[in-house]
């Protein structure tokens, strides 16, 4: 379930059932077998309990620079992502990591609290001033709570 900025996804059991279940808080995959800059970044960021932005995206994709050179280079963007571990990731050279993270569109950018736990999703462009908007949200989202153990 993505949580934490007011809204959440919900899972649906089956097409049949129209029967709808709330999932367990989703836990970001794990970087093990990434290549090694990501899993850098991703470890330096969970020692630290930093925040994770993860920016999956293409050079051919004009969403993905758009989003580049207008929104995210902004200076006002720039300096709210201070503090956070913000990953770039060519889908075309890390195709596979892409399919951990269930890139099917790009860009797809990811938002991961300091416990490891995917809050939100952004799978299109955003102007800067709605990306500062998530950005402030993003900062002050709490974890999820753990799931019981069953």
């Amino acid at each position: 379930m993505i949580t934490g900025l007011g809204y959440e996804v919900e899972q649906v059991a089956s097409p049949t059932t129209k029967k709808k279940q709330r999932g367990a808080p989703v836990k970001a995959p794990s970087a093990d077998k990434a290549p090694k800059f990501f899993a850098d970044a991703f470890e330096r960021a969970r020692a630290a309990k930093r925040l994770i932005i993860i920016d999956f995206w293409a050079v051919w994709c004009a969403p993905c620079e758009r989003l580049k050179q207008e929104t995210l280079a902004n200076p006002k963007v720039a300096k709210a992502l201070e503090g956070i571990e913000v990953i770039y990731v060519d889908v075309d050279e890390n195709p596979a990591l892409a399919a951990t993270y269930g890139v099917k569109s790009i860009p797809d950018v990811i938002f991961i609290d300091g416990e490891g736990y995917m809050v939100d999703r952004l799978q299109a462009f955003e102007e800067t001033e709605l990306f500062l908007t998530r950005l402030e949200k993003f900062r002050k989202v709490k974890s999820p709570p753990k799931p019981l153990p069953e």
